[in-house]
C-alpha cells in the first residue's frame, strides 16, 4: 500500500515536471504529495521545525527538488548543480 502511495507520488512530481507548473496539480495532489513525503521531509530538512512553518507552495518545491535530488543520486550532487535544480524549480512555480 505505502510502495503505490509512493509510486502515485513520483507520477505527480513528474506531472509537475512535464507541466513546468504547480498549476498542473489540484489541492487534494499537492497535499497528498506533502503527505506522502512528510517523513522524508523530516530527514532531509537541517530544520523541520522551519519546513513545517513554510507555506505549502514552498513545501511542494521542496519535495521535488528532493526527488530530483534522490533521481540524479543525492551523494554525488555539487551546490552548484542543486542551485541550478532549484532555479529550474523556481521557474516552475506558479501558485497565483
Amino acid at each position: 500500500m505505502e510502495q503505490e502511495r509512493r509510486n502515485e507520488a513520483e507520477l505527480l512530481i513528474k506531472k509537475v515536471l512535464k507541466e513546468k507548473s504547480f498549476l498542473a496539480l489540484t489541492e487534494n495532489e499537492k497535499h497528498f504529495l506533502i503527505d506522502v513525503y512528510n517523513d522524508e521531509m523530516k530527514i532531509a530538512s537541517d530544520d523541520y521545525e522551519n519546513y513545517q512553518k513554510l507555506p505549502e507552495s514552498q513545501k511542494l518545491v521542496n519535495i521535488v527538488i528532493l526527488a530530483l535530488k534522490e533521481y540524479i543520486g543525492s551523494w554525488h550532487v555539487s551546490t552548484k548543480e542543486m542551485e541550478d535544480i532549484s532555479k529550474y524549480i523556481e521557474s516552475i512555480s506558479n501558485f497565483e
